[in-house]
């Protein structure tokens, strides 16, 4: 067994950028696009771009995509670049700073949050992007599709620059929006949460379990807030006095004389992290996940659940591979943090970038199961088959994987889908159903789909896949097609209740029979209540349907992490039988 080494703050600097996307001399270098999969299909969706960091869709045909060096924002409007950009900002372009991160709500007109350094720009014109970063900022803008322009441009995050100058992150993601009974502390834009990484920027403070470092400071975080830059409800961490840290102060006020409240830390739903490139929302458990940078080894794929301490300074890769343990981690006041090994590591460097989990989309069924990721290095994608609930891989197939960590090329490549994308920045679902690889270092946006839609396509190893049941009488079987089944009936409801359309657009290529958004929408909106199978009050896609999805799994309805999180749960035997009042 290869053990882990331990990074100190020299190694750091030493090996500073190894998982930048600026560093395009190690990503793969440009070949043709391809995937193991005969299936599907890649192909170039829109070429020509300058290094484009990450894209987000505004439209079935209008999407905007965001070039890290320049600060411009461009909009491609039916697959071709307009000649004039939605918005040009000011950036510091050095190492890892830039125009990084696009996140778009569900608002008419959609608002559409950005994530820049930003420099100062008195003439408002985007330039000259060189001069003293001012911060790592988030801005709320208003789409306007009549002009093809983003306007009214309000900071809604002010978040640190230096040291760097790595390290930034910079991912957005919203989500999940809000269903009637769930606590969101007043609601802001479309009510979903603004969740925002950014890395440790080479400090090494608490957040980086430094135990006697500087505290809390907004470094080495993912921030969850509404979008208006408030802490979220039911974020894990409470404001502490900085000395006396078992005394709270929720109200920021409060503490013993001479000392502050420690209250940047209402806002953080996880910390310890090196540096990421990739954050996304499971659609059917509403579990987050991300991916994390090592230095020059172990690369992560990790399960994020709230108070998730990563690890990073001490720790990186598997706890089993070094003999230190946990015990020198910086435990949060509030006994609210927990750290846990990844769910996936790599041990040599392949700079991990986005996760995306492709339930409904028109690669077909075989990849509802299953999380791809996209790499910086070696310009690969990687297909990860998920566990049945869904909180971990299932790598049994695959020879060498069975411990979750890929020590050598050979066991790379054995959960490789597609190679030759070059420094793979993103990955999306579009309108269409397609999966869209965003290359920062080839200009470019390709598109994957299956070459028959109407099939199910092979896939090098196959998931488990969802079983489903014929009752007599379903409440559950909201598409009524006779059988209530959690890659279907379930899906549609988790969709619903984060206020999605009930059908992912792929299903209905794949299937032309589903009846409407509208009929779907009406039976699940008469479950009401009943879908509150835990019985306290609030239907949860996190906690509700996901103990549905179990149970018709055949699992325990309730995952043992959930009882540790919130004691008040009652009995497998009583959620089971809320359950089998709906479906028997």
């Amino acid at each position: 067994m290869v053990c882990r080494r331990r990074s100190s703050r020299t190694q750091r600097r030493s090996i500073a950028g190894a998982a930048a996307w600026f560093v395009l001399s190690m990503a793969a270098a440009a070949a043709a696009q391809t995937v193991s999969d005969a299936s599907l299909d890649a192909t170039t969706y829109v070429t020509g771009l300058s290094s484009p960091t990450t894209m987000a869709f505004v439209s079935s045909n209008d999407v905007l995509v965001l070039q890290k060096d320049d600060g411009k924002v461009i909009h491609v409007a039916s697959r071709t670049p307009r000649p004039t950009p939605a918005l040009d900002v000011a950036v510091n372009n050095e190492s890892e700073r830039g125009l990084l991160g696009i996140a778009v709500n569900t608002e008419d007109p959609p608002a559409v949050f950005l994530y820049y350094t930003a420099v100062d720009d008195p003439d408002g014109n985007g330039g000259p992007d060189t001069g003293t970063p001012l911060g790592n900022r988030v801005y709320r803008y208003t789409w306007n599709a009549a002009t093809g322009r983003l306007e009214n441009g309000q900071l809604v995050l002010d978040l640190p620059v230096l040291s760097g100058p790595n390290h930034n992150g910079g991912v957005l993601l919203l989500g999940p929006t809000p269903t009637p009974g769930m606590a969101t502390g007043g609601h802001v834009g479309d009510g979903s949460f603004l969740h925002v990484i950014i890395g440790d920027l080479n400090r090494n403070g608490q957040l980086q379990n430094a135990a006697g470092g500087a505290p809390p400071d907004d470094t080495g975080v993912i921030l969850r807030v509404q979008q208006d830059g408030t802490p979220a409800a039911a974020n894990p961490f409470v404001p502490y006095c900085s000395v006396t840290t078992a005394q709270t102060c929720p109200s920021g006020t409060g503490c013993p004389a001479g000392e502050t409240c420690v209250d940047a830390v209402a806002r953080y739903f996880a910390y310890g992290v090196r540096n990421s490139f990739g954050l996304t929302l499971d659609p059917l458990t509403g579990n987050l996940w991300d991916t994390e940078n090592g230095p020059q080894f172990n690369d992560e794929v990790n399960l994020v659940l709230p108070g998730f301490n990563s690890g990073w300074t001490q720790l990186m890769g598997l706890d089993g591979r070094d003999p230190q343990g946990v015990a020198d981690l910086f435990a949060m006041p509030g006994n609210a943090s927990a750290y846990s090994d990844p769910e996936f590591s790599w041990l040599d460097t392949v700079a991990p970038t986005a996760i995306l989990f492709p339930v409904g989309s028109t690669l077909g069924s075989a990849y509802d199961n299953v999380a791809l990721v996209g790499d910086n290095n070696f310009g690969q994608i990687y297909r990860l088959p998920l566990t049945a609930p869904r909180t971990g891989f299932d790598l049994s197939a695959f020879t060498g994987l069975s411990d979750l960590v890929a020590d050598s090329v050979t066991e790379r490549n054995r959960v490789r889908l597609g190679t030759g994308f070059g420094a793979i920045a993103d990955l999306k679902i579009g309108p269409d159903g397609a999966v869209y690889v965003v290359s920062i270092s080839n200009g470019s946006i390709y598109r994957l789909t299956s070459k028959t839609p109407t099939s199910t396509p092979s896939a090098t190893a196959t998931p488990t896949r969802t079983p489903t049941i014929t009752p007599a009488v379903c409440a559950l079987d909201v598409d009524g097609d006779g059988e209530a089944s959690v890659a279907t009936d379930v899906v549609y409801i988790a969709r619903h209740r984060l206020g999605l359309v009930a059908v992912p657009p792929s299903f209905r290529v794949l299937d032309p029979t589903i009846p409407s958004d509208a009929i779907i929408a009406a039976n699940i909106d008469a479950i009401g209540d009943a879908l509150d199978v835990d019985m306290n009050s609030i239907v949860d896609v996190a906690t509700d349907v996901v103990y549905i999805a179990r149970h018709h799994l055949g699992l325990v309805p309730v995952p043992p992490s959930f009882r540790v999180l919130d004691p008040s749960i009652p009995s497998d035997a009583v959620i089971a039988a809320a359950i089998a009042a709906l479906c028997p």
